[in-house]
């Protein structure tokens, strides 16, 4: 049987960079799509919940499956608080570019709804965790 923990890094890194890369593209270089109104908030919760629920799932398991809550906390922090906030601010340097405090309760509440799945699914005893 195939150990799924070691490879658990590897996707919450390469979510990691995408949105890295997404975010702090200049808004010239973005394709013009039109959406409906509010439609960039709701790519923000969808980012961030991704983001913090494959970060929610590095390190922060045992091998019982219990989970080792100060690694978890530690990774919320990080990916679901700091992280959206500062990547928010670093987006004032972006050509058309532009901070917005909606964009950073978006990234919020996708942090929250990305930890609180793992949460659920934790205790689902999902394999998704």
């Amino acid at each position: 049987m195939i150990n799924f923990d070691k490879y658990r890094l590897f996707p919450a890194l390469l979510w990691l960079l995408f949105v890295t890369i997404a975010i702090l593209t200049p808004g010239n270089n973005l394709p013009k799509v039109p959406l409906f109104p509010f439609a960039d908030k709701l790519i923000h919760v969808g980012v961030f919940a991704v983001l913090s629920f494959l970060w929610a799932r590095v390190g922060t398991l045992e091998s019982g499956r219990k989970i080792k809550w100060k690694n978890l906390l530690t990774n919320l922090l990080v990916f679901s608080v700091f992280f959206p906030i500062f990547i928010e601010y670093l987006q004032m340097y972006v050509p058309n570019r532009s901070f917005e405090l909606e964009d950073i309760l978006a990234n919020l509440f996708g942090g929250l709804i990305g930890f609180s799945g793992f949460i659920i699914l934790h205790k689902a005893k999902s394999s998704l965790v």
